[in-house]
C-alpha cells in the first residue's frame, strides 16, 4: 500500500535516511532557501527532504521542502527500494501510466484535514510560514498546491474536473493572485465562468500525498481524470472527499482552502524567481478570495525550492 497522506511518506523517507529534521532556530529568509539549495547542490541526486521545525516568527511551524527532489525519494514514492536506478524507475512509472483506464476512486466520509475549520476572520499569514525564496520576489508565494476546479457549464460532470498545480501570490489575509495561462485547464473553466460574470469555485490543497503532487503537475489531456491517474500510479484506489460545492479533493491533504476566482478582476502578480535563472515580470493576473480554511492539527506546510539557481 502506498501513501494516503504526506505524513506517512515523510515517515518512510525518515526510515530510509531521506528526511533531515532541522530543529535549530532558522530565519525564514534566507535560511530555508539557502539550506534547500545547499542540499540540492551538495548532495545532488541523493538529496534528502528537509523538515524545518523551529522557524523564527512562527508558532509550531512545520515546513518541508525537497520532498520530490531526488531519485531515492522518487523511488520510495513508487514503493520501490530507494536505490532503484532512474532507468528502472522510468520504466516502472511508464508501466503504471499505461494502466490509466484501470484507475479507481474511493469516496471517504471524513478526512484528517477536517480537524480544524476557519470561516471567519481568515488570516493566511497566521496559518502558514510564508517566506520569499528569492530576494527579487515580488511577495510571498504558495508554490506547491494542487488546485481543483470544474467546468461551470457542466458542474455535475466528474470528467470536467481538473486537478492542477498552480502558483499563487499572497495578496492579503484572505486574498491571492493566481497565474493561470490560457492553455491551463483551469483557465478554460474560469473563462466559462467569466463569460457569465460568475465566480469560479476552486479548492486549493496543500501538503498533499506525493503521488497527486506529481500528477497535478503532469500535462494530461483535457478531460483526463487526475485522480484515476494517481490511482494507476499507486496501483490502488485513490481516496477523496467531496466538498459541499461538489469539488472532490484529496483525502490526505494538510490544508484545504475553499474559495473562488473573481470575474472581471485582475491585480498585479510578480515578479518571481524562476528555475531558469531569471525573474518573471509583473503581470495582471486573476484574483482569488478564500472563504474557508481546513487544516490538520499542527499542519505540515510543503514548499518547493524551484527558484533561481
Amino acid at each position: 500500500m502506498l501513501y494516503n497522506d504526506l505524513r506517512s511518506f515523510l515517515q518512510v523517507l525518515e526510515d530510509n535516511d531521506q528526511l533531515l529534521r532541522i530543529t535549530e532556530p532558522v530565519w525564514p529568509e534566507p535560511d530555508i532557501g539557502a539550506a534547500a539549495s545547499a542540499a540540492n547542490k551538495g548532495l545532488g541526486e541523493t538529496a534528502p527532504a528537509l523538515m524545518f521545525e523551529n522557524i523564527r516568527g512562527f508558532q509550531k511551524p512545520q515546513l518541508v521542502t525537497n520532498v520530490h527532489g531526488s531519485w531515492p525519494n522518487m523511488a520510495l514514492m513508487l514503493g520501490l527500494p530507494k536505490d532503484t536506478p532512474p532507468k528502472k524507475q522510468f520504466f516502472e512509472f511508464s508501466r503504471r501510466y499505461q494502466n490509466f483506464s484501470k484507475g479507481t476512486i474511493e469516496e471517504k466520509p471524513t478526512a484528517p484535514w477536517q480537524e480544524v475549520s476557519i470561516e471567519n476572520n481568515i488570516n493566511l499569514y497566521e496559518l502558514m510560514p510564508f517566506f520569499r525564496l528569492n530576494s527579487g520576489d515580488g511577495g510571498l508565494y504558495i508554490n506547491k498546491a494542487a488546485v481543483i476546479s470544474r467546468n461551470p457549464d457542466k458542474p455535475d460532470s466528474f470528467d470536467e474536473q481538473n486537478v492542477g498545480m498552480y502558483r499563487f501570490q499572497v495578496k492579503g489575509p484572505d486574498r491571492l493572485s493566481a497565474q493561470f495561462v490560457p492553455e491551463h485547464d483551469i483557465a478554460r473553466h474560469f473563462a466559462a465562468a467569466e463569460r457569465k460574470n460568475k465566480p469560479l469555485p476552486i479548492a486549493i490543497t496543500l501538503g498533499n500525498d506525493p503521488v497527486i503532487s506529481i500528477v497535478a503537475a503532469m500535462p494530461l489531456l483535457y478531460g483526463q481524470d487526475e485522480y484515476k491517474m494517481a490511482s494507476a500510479l499507486r496501483e490502488e484506489p485513490y481516496p477523496i472527499l467531496t466538498l459541499k460545492n461538489g469539488l472532490q479533493v484529496p483525502w490526505g491533504s494538510e490544508y484545504v482552502l475553499e474559495g473562488h476566482v473573481l470575474p472581471g478582476v485582475r491585480e498585479p502578480d510578480g515578479p518571481y524567481g524562476e528555475f531558469t535563472g531569471h525573474l518573471s515580470g509583473l503581470r495582471n493576473m486573476t484574483s482569488v478570495v478564500i472563504t474557508k480554511v481546513w487544516h490538520r492539527k499542527e499542519p505540515v506546510y510543503e514548499y518547493t525550492s524551484i527558484g533561481m539557481p
